[in-house]
């Protein structure tokens, strides 16, 4: 198990830089099939999933909004307390501590992971999930290639979130305009 501290900028390149190497993953330059679908910014697909189970988990990406089975991310807030049995994954598990405390143990070594922290669980790794009495941990789980989510949610459903709109750029008629004033 390998630790990292990291900002919320950092996850972002992460996520970046997976996508070569996701199973399924277009080749550089190759342009998108005119036929592929993916959300260019979303809420993510349903929330509230398992409330009352000690966990409520929010679906953020998927084939659905992503286009593809590169990767899925969810966000899950567990109840002080919560102990998940050892288990293992098919898929690279990275584990990112939004707030709280969470007790990461894999292969029977055991980790205090905090806010800005990133947990990682190899497949096939035993791994162990708690969060000590004293408060809720809030993780943004990141899986690759696909296929977790249904595994760990069981495909239980959730309210739907509204999708994000579009917003009319001021500068439509001067795109280089636009990207000046955004640097």
């Amino acid at each position: 198990m390998r630790m990292l501290k990291m900002d919320h900028w950092s996850i972002a390149v992460v996520l970046a830089l997976s996508g070569p190497f996701a199973a399924g993953a277009e080749p550089a330059g190759s342009a998108p099939e005119a036929n592929q679908h993916y959300a260019y910014a979303t809420n993510g697909i349903a929330d509230h999933i398992g409330s009352g189970s000690g966990a409520e988990w929010k679906l953020l990406l998927n084939k659905s909004n992503l286009g593809g089975e590169e990767l899925q991310m969810v966000e899950v807030t567990l109840a002080p307390g919560t102990t998940v049995q050892s288990h293992t994954h098919g898929a690279l598990e990275v584990v990112y501590v939004l707030s709280g405390t969470y007790e990461h143990e894999v292969n029977g070594k055991r980790y205090s992971l905090t806010p800005g922290m990133v947990g990682i669980v190899r497949p096939g790794d035993h791994v162990r999930h708690l969060v000590p009495k004293s408060g809720p941990a809030k993780l943004l789980i990141i899986w690759v290639p696909a296929g977790e989510a249904e595994r760990v949610l069981r495909n239980a459903k959730g309210t739907p979130v509204d999708p994000v709109p579009e917003v009319k750029s001021p500068y439509a008629d001067n795109s280089s305009q636009a990207s000046t004033n955004l640097q």
